[in-house]
């Protein structure tokens, strides 16, 4: 037998071993958000929940979850936990073209899904997955119907109508499904060679109809008037830059402070078509942005259409344009759909936009900050306001990202 020495000893082994045991049992998840604001658009539900995570997912929502049950614990107090915002339109394919790095502009600016809008084509477009399988940022992708995509933006992609081969982009979206989303072409003049559009609208449509996928289109700057365009569209397919203030606008062929939205807007919002803002670094007017909202005619979607150049400003993001339609007396609420649950429908991933148990583990954490500050359009118009939206960190995989906001203006 044994000494009560090694008794004793073999007993306080048992102990911690069995402490140590209880300890990894009572883990139940990887991340606990504790003490925010939950605002979920697609079910409508709202108050001041815990959101915990478990193996990428969203593993339980509810008003007290025990801190101790969590290996990691973020305080969310005086924040909103939002579902993981998406932005649908961006430029991130690195590497070709001004596209910037997923990441830069993806979790590190507060969006966990990005959809690139046509920077690669059938050609290149390979070159571009390795891109996506290195960022944590989810990275979807509009395929644009030339083969050589936006590789220079010097040289316009349609001008080269050898370039536009629909069999080919019907074949690479079919054997990447979980990456490609839909179809992209744009179709303002400085992309066609000042040709006409529509055949290449066409030739776009051709392409969703074979693949039975959506199709986006860039306008702003199109030969023809942008009501014979929208009058194309079917429902589900995406209008990109309808706020642009550059000829043939929703305000007609130059839009003057006294026009009118065209009617085509309108019949096109009701027919389904999505009115996606894009805004880039030419295409939002506020005086587009007022008469849209005067009529009603509110985005379906907020995107910033961000590009390596336009990356340079770290304040450019999803916050950024929510910021802005909040000074023409949007709801924070409203804002919320055109980035969470509206472009998940877009681009046929209806399980993300949405805080649900068992959902994507996916999440933005925000706050409204007071302060002085001004917005503005492409054209150098301002504004100013005394609250902003920013992002302060996100949930991708059920993983934590802290981000630190850009200063103010």
């Amino acid at each position: 037998m044994g000494s009560s020495r090694d008794s004793k000893s073999g007993s306080s082994q048992s102990k911690t071993a069995n402490s140590t045991a209880s300890a990894r049992e009572g883990i139940r998840y990887d991340l606990l958000l504790k003490g925010g604001e939950f605002i979920d658009p697609a079910s409508g539900r709202r108050g001041r929940l815990d959101v915990a995570f478990s193996e990428k997912k969203v593993a339980e929502i509810a008003p007290e979850i025990d801190s101790s049950l969590a290996r990691q614990v973020e305080s969310a107090a005086g924040l909103m936990v939002v579902p993981g915002l998406i932005d649908c339109h961006v430029h991130v394919a690195e590497g070709i073209g001004v596209s910037v790095r997923p990441d830069v502009i993806g979790v590190n600016r507060g969006a966990t899904t990005l959809a690139d809008a046509g920077s690669c084509g059938s050609c290149n477009f390979g070159a571009f997955k390795p891109v996506i399988a290195e960022n944590r940022t989810r990275v979807l992708a509009w395929l644009n119907i030339s083969t050589i995509g936006q590789t220079d933006l010097r040289l316009g992609e349609l001008i080269l109508g050898a370039a536009v081969n629909i069999e080919e982009a019907v074949e690479v979206a079919a054997d990447n499904p979980e990456i490609i989303v839909g179809f992209k072409a744009r179709l303002s003049s400085y992309v066609t060679g000042n040709a006409p559009a529509i055949p290449y609208l066409q030739r776009l449509l051709e392409a969703g109809n074979a693949a039975k996928l959506p199709v986006m289109i860039h306008v702003g700057d199109t030969v023809e008037p942008l009501g014979r365009i929208l009058d194309m569209l079917r429902p589900g397919d995406v209008c990109s830059h309808y706020l642009t203030s550059r000829r043939h606008n929703i305000l007609g062929i130059m839009g003057f402070p006294g026009a009118a939205i065209i009617p085509e807007a309108f019949e096109a919002r009701r027919r389904g078509v999505f009115l996606d803002v894009a805004r880039g670094r030419n295409h939002l007017g506020f005086l587009q942005v007022q008469k849209a909202i005067e009529a009603g005619l509110l985005p379906d979607m907020l995107s910033t259409d961000l590009t390596l150049p336009s990356s340079a400003d770290p304040g450019y993001s999803l916050m950024m344009l929510v910021t802005q339609f909040m000074t023409f007396g949007v709801s924070f609420e409203d804002c919320l759909k055109q980035i969470t649950v509206n472009p998940a429908k877009a681009i046929g991933r209806p399980e993300l936009g949405k805080l649900e148990a068992g959902g994507v583990g996916d999440a933005t954490l925000l706050k409204i900050e007071e302060g002085d500050f001004t917005i503005r359009d492409v054209d150098g118009q301002t504004r100013k306001t005394d609250r902003r939206v920013v992002a302060v960190g996100v949930v991708r995989d059920g993983s934590f990202v802290k981000i630190h906001p850009a200063a103010s203006e």
